[in-house]
């Protein structure tokens, strides 16, 4: 699962690193094909209140500080019909509460490479993987936050994708994608992530262990149609918009509900280096919980445009 992991991010990071400047000429264009403008960004969130105990005991409210980080990289690449495309996004964060241990606000690893090779004006052939994940180790917490059982890890889930379908691009900041040729492999590499899950008793009477729908120590594949949109786009003057929606419906080796991800992250710029983000992540799985999980952050920091 490392292996792939890191064969995902050197190919990502590559793209990253010879990016080049656009050819001068149509003609060069053609030959040797051009990158997009680089984008990429680093940034350091921040949120703190504090209480004395006056407040505290008359009002309520618990001091806390929290601390976040995040890395962002685009590169596109051109040549003739075709478009290479390499996202990337890291964030993490934690925080922590008076009395409490400290906890991760967010954490994700998201990787997205695909080439796209044109029908029409807006409509595009394309072969894709994606990789989700996490950095690190994640707990359930009691009513008085005290730290329990360990729920999730590096690669505890982790999901890779790979597919082809068309792709329909109104417009160079709005795609769709259609696979119905989807391949989806989910990966649980901590041991102990599945010592919080329920037992599953077949009818031969084995009791069989899992988590994320998964059995320990084998991988869960699952073909599948899938549905992307997303969007990137200055809505305002220096206030950026993102989202991204992807749904999954397995129907090998058998049919499920359809799995749910949406991501939407707003980026206000106040100046060159202090920003203000909304960030909102929702998900849906039912081999997870069959309840829709929510996270929302909203944080002020500093961004750097490397």
């Amino acid at each position: 699962m490392k292996k792939v992991f890191l064969t995902t991010c050197y190919l990502s990071f590559a793209a990253f690193t010879f990016a080049q400047e656009a050819p001068k000429t149509l003609e060069d264009s053609l030959r040797v094909g051009w990158w997009d403008p680089r984008s990429t960004q680093f940034g350091i969130n921040f949120s703190q209140s504090s209480f004395n105990d006056a407040w505290e005991e008359t009002q309520g409210g618990v001091g806390n500080f929290g601390l976040g980080f995040y890395f962002n990289n685009k590169a596109v690449y051109h040549k003739k019909k075709g478009v290479f495309t390499s996202d990337i996004q890291f964030q993490y964060g934690t925080q922590k509460f008076k009395g409490q241990d400290a906890r991760k606000s967010i954490d994700r690893i998201f990787i997205d490479n695909k080439y796209a090779s044109r029908i029409s004006p807006t409509v595009n052939w394309f072969a894709g993987v994606n990789f989700l994940s996490q950095f690190a180790s994640g707990f359930a917490y009691d009513a008085k936050g005290v730290k329990g059982n360990k729920i999730s890890a590096l690669f505890a889930p982790a999901f890779l994708s790979e597919g082809v379908g068309l792709e329909w691009k109104p417009k160079k900041y709005f795609v769709v994608q259609l696979g119905g040729a989807v391949l989806r492999q989910t990966f649980v590499s901590n041991d102990e992530v599945f010592d919080n899950t329920d037992k599953d008793v077949t009818e031969d009477g084995k009791v069989i262990k899992r988590s994320y729908g998964t059995e320990k120590g084998k991988v869960l594949n699952e073909m599948g149609f899938q549905v992307v949109a997303a969007f990137d786009k200055d809505i305002a003057k220096n206030v950026n918009l993102k989202w991204r929606y992807q749904g999954f419906v397995s129907y090998a080796p058998k049919t499920k509900p359809m799995d749910h991800n949406v991501m939407l992250i707003t980026t206000a710029k106040v100046n060159k280096y202090l920003n203000i983000n909304l960030t909102l992540l929702g998900v849906y799985d039912a081999d997870i919980v069959k309840k829709f999980q929510i996270s929302q952050g909203f944080s002020a920091g500093l961004i750097f445009n490397l």
